[in-house]
């Protein structure tokens, strides 16, 4: 899943954006309707993108603050930022979310794993994840190698798209795969 955290002054037009995104392989994770809660956002929600309006007033120059917020210049993360045009903010759904996607992956084309079909192993061992086990953990608890361990790992984030085992725990509680 692609994080998103989306900005615009205009509550209108959040919702209609938020709508376009729903059962997508982009998440919602947050919103802002001004620069100081776009710049407190996106350190509490860590997103990949951020969809904002910088010629809003209450986003111009967002970024400076976002350095200055976060004491330093270098961030714990990546993020891309997409602002977003008026011609974009007039497109159909589909237009919409080609544009999102092709700014977001630079022209690369992307494959939507729109259908998560983990194994059972691979939902056992992300359940193992979300409780915190390490992978020899994983490989002692379920008595298989450790190098199965790992290959199970890259693939359940290969089928959802996902970067790290971090993201892949937190995906899997949003999606009521595994609870805590």
């Amino acid at each position: 899943m692609i994080r998103v955290f989306l900005a615009d002054e205009q509550p209108v037009l959040l919702a209609g954006i938020r709508s376009f995104f729903s059962g997508t392989e982009f998440l919602i994770v947050g919103e802002a309707a001004n620069g100081l809660d776009l710049v407190q956002g996106i350190g509490r929600t860590y997103p990949h993108l951020v969809l904002v309006d910088t010629k809003q007033l209450s986003f111009q120059g967002f970024s400076e603050n976002l350095l200055t917020h976060s004491g330093t210049k270098q961030l714990r993360w990546e993020f891309k930022v997409i602002e977003y045009s008026p011609s974009l903010k007039s497109a159909t759904k589909s237009r919409f979310l080609e544009e999102v996607r092709r700014l977001f992956f630079r022209g690369k084309r992307y494959k939507s794993h729109k259908t998560h079909t983990l194994t059972r192993r691979e939902t056992e061992i992300l359940g193992l994840i979300v409780q915190g086990f390490c992978n020899k953990e994983i490989a002692r608890s379920l008595g298989i190698s450790l190098d199965t361990v790992k290959e199970h790992i890259q693939n359940i984030l290969r089928k959802t798209s996902l970067a790290d085992r971090t993201q892949a725990a937190l995906w899997a509680i949003r999606q009521e795969i595994v609870s805590l």
